[in-house]
């Protein structure tokens, strides 16, 4: 086995993997930090929105929840291939418009999945704010940006971060599946190397390492935000 893996790495392959890893990293940051928006966004609409806008927002989780991640990747894909394809056309920029757009369609259907998980874990985390502490900083005069800024920013992240932590690896896991709409990440590299080199096992135990290496690594990286977002915050609850 050990022959295979240095004959995967002697073809160039682990470069195709590290490209992978990178695109992953792409995809899962920059669809979290939209689902980040789309959760924070929610969860206020959800608990100071009106009635009639809260529906909405509650629709919306209920609706993306219940739908496989597969299927609202195939959705928006093949939902909007078309019309990016006539735009790029239209704009003579056709190959960098196709170039891009399963990235585009990847970070949007991650923000989307992960935005649907993360309102909830943004209302609870609102909600776990003691409404004391919010009346006390009225009647001392505090305007609503020293609110947000000292009180409700910095008790909303800390209140938060286990569950974004959780949104997290399951949105790094979900980027497996835009490798079915053409972009070569992880999973994408370990399906093209096991049909050149015809080493599937050794391909997607390769896969396999790598997003355990980078799940373990942001593991560590959300306890050390824990720790430095609730410095002094469990004498303040």
């Amino acid at each position: 086995m050990l022959d295979t893996f240095i004959r995967i790495l002697n073809e160039g392959w682990g470069w195709m993997f590290l490209r992978g890893a990178v695109m992953t990293l792409f995809i899962s940051v920059f669809g979290m930090l939209l689902g980040v928006i789309i959760g924070i966004t929610g969860a206020s609409i959800k608990l100071n929105g009106p009635r009639w806008l809260s529906g909405l927002v509650s629709l919306y989780t209920t609706v993306t929840r219940s739908i496989p991640e597969l299927l609202i990747i195939y959705l928006l894909f093949f939902g909007s291939i078309q019309p990016v394809s006539d735009l790029g056309s239209w704009l003579q920029a056709d190959d960098l418009v196709n170039r891009w757009f399963p990235a585009a369609v990847g970070i949007v259907a991650i923000g989307v999945i992960s935005g649907s998980y993360s309102v909830e874990v943004f209302r609870g985390a609102l909600q776990a704010i003691p409404e004391g502490q919010i009346e006390a900083a009225k009647a001392i005069g505090m305007s609503p940006l020293q609110r947000l800024r000292r009180i409700t920013l910095p008790q909303m992240t800390w209140f938060a971060l286990p569950g974004c932590n959780n949104v997290w690896q399951t949105a790094l896991k979900d980027t497996a599946l835009i490798s079915l709409v053409g972009l070569v990440e992880i999973m994408r590299a370990a399906q093209l190397g096991a049909a050149a080199m015809r080493e599937p096992l050794a391909m997607y135990l390769i896969a396999g390492f790598l997003f355990f290496v980078i799940g373990a690594a942001s593991q560590a990286l959300f306890v050390v935000a824990e720790r430095f977002a609730g410095r002094g915050m469990k004498a303040v609850v």
